[in-house]
């Protein structure tokens, strides 16, 4: 392998001579440099000192693989009540699940408070599924450990409690002695306040053969098909901005698309193995007439921008930026929801090329051009 070149305030321009044509050429290179830098995004900062993984051994990650097993093996039905609260308050939900192996969850909806939105939830709606990619992020970043027991719809429980950094709970789990199924979850702030509960208030087996003879597809399946690293690669290259992590524990873990009307939708999904963040990237221009008016929905200004903020307890951000529509969609803490947002384009904002020529212009001013 050849040396790499030395930088440019290393080469030889001739020692005291006025600078020749090649050297000029260099110098113009220099500071157009400098200008692309300074007017593209500065690279994220290094994680603080409270953000990193818990240490300590996991004695309860095997509760939790089985508790995964058993709910894509077992038939259930029943009754979950979700409390999901957020910046402007707390929303209350009932849905009606059932289970059938091999064809995947059903949920129907009983009850809503707030509204429709604009997006359906993706699978943060019900029991996030505890799949593999979700229990290796819990892992990462939680020591996840035995807290006691408990009862959940008059069945005997055994809590799992996953536990930050600094010895503070970022979730528990609620395990059926009996089936392991779990019957609960939930999700805490930093604060120590609950942000994302779920909970079964009645659980058993499926009535009868007629409630499994028409099973319907699954919420994921709903959102179009998986997109592999190579598709996800392409997509990147061809300028989407679909970040593999949006902060230090919150890493990618299902990507989807499918298409719509207005052009083509990639559906993100992201988790620290308790919360799940959606981010809905799609093309097109955001019909801001449609939103203006809706119930629940307000325009704020942010990163130089307008955003559409919702008013529930579940967690919506909608934006457009350089001829696509950002959507976040989350049942999860403050900071994360505003982690996702800072690694997404600022709204309104050009393209990497509409800011390369803003510098071009600023470098015309400076030299007087």
């Amino acid at each position: 392998m050849s040396a790499p070149d030395p930088p440019l305030s290393a080469r030889h321009t001739g020692g005291g001579a006025a600078p020749g044509p090649r050297t000029a050429v260099l110098l113009v290179l220099v500071l157009c440099c400098a200008v692309l830098l300074a007017v593209l995004p500065a690279a994220s900062a290094a994680p603080q000192a409270d953000q990193r993984p818990a240490p300590g051994h996991d004695d309860a990650m095997g509760a939790l693989r089985r508790a995964a097993q058993a709910a894509r093996e077992l038939p259930y039905e029943g009754v979950q009540a979700i409390r999901t609260t957020g910046p402007t308050g707390t929303e209350h939900r009932l849905v009606e699940v059932e289970h059938v192996p091999g064809a995947g969850l059903r949920v129907g909806q009983v009850a809503e408070a707030g509204g429709e939105h604009p997006l359906p939830p993706g699978r943060s709606t019900a029991f996030p599924a505890l799949d593999g990619a979700m229990l290796d992020a819990l892992a990462e970043n939680y020591k996840v450990t035995g807290a006691g027991d408990g009862e959940v719809a008059g069945r005997p429980v055994r809590i799992v409690e996953a536990v930050r950094a600094d010895g503070s709970a970022a979730g528990r789990f609620w395990l059926d002695r009996g089936s392991g199924l779990p019957l609960r979850k939930e999700s805490v702030d930093a604060e120590g306040r609950p942000v994302h509960t779920v909970e079964f208030t009645t659980i058993g087996e499926p009535a009868g053969e007629d409630a499994r003879a028409e099973p319907s597809a699954s919420e994921a399946d709903a959102w179009g098909r998986p997109l592999g690293a190579g598709e996800l690669r392409r997509l990147r290259e061809d300028g989407w901005r679909l970040p593999e992590r949006i902060t230090w524990n919150m890493s990618l873990v299902e990507a989807r698309s499918a298409q719509s009307p207005t052009g083509r939708v990639v559906h993100l999904g992201y988790s620290d193995g308790l919360s799940v963040v959606s981010v809905f990237v799609q093309e097109g221009r955001l019909d801001a007439g449609s939103l203006e008016g809706a119930d629940g929905v307000r325009a704020v200004q942010d990163r130089g921008g307008t955003v559409y903020v919702g008013e529930t307890g579940r967690q919506l951000r909608m934006w457009e930026s350089d001829e696509h529509v950002y959507t976040i969609l989350a049942d999860a803490p403050d900071d994360s929801v505003a982690s996702a947002a800072a690694a997404l384009p600022s709204p309104d904002a050009p393209g990497v090329w509409g800011r390369v020529q803003r510098g071009f212009e600023r470098f015309g001013e400076w030299v007087g051009v």
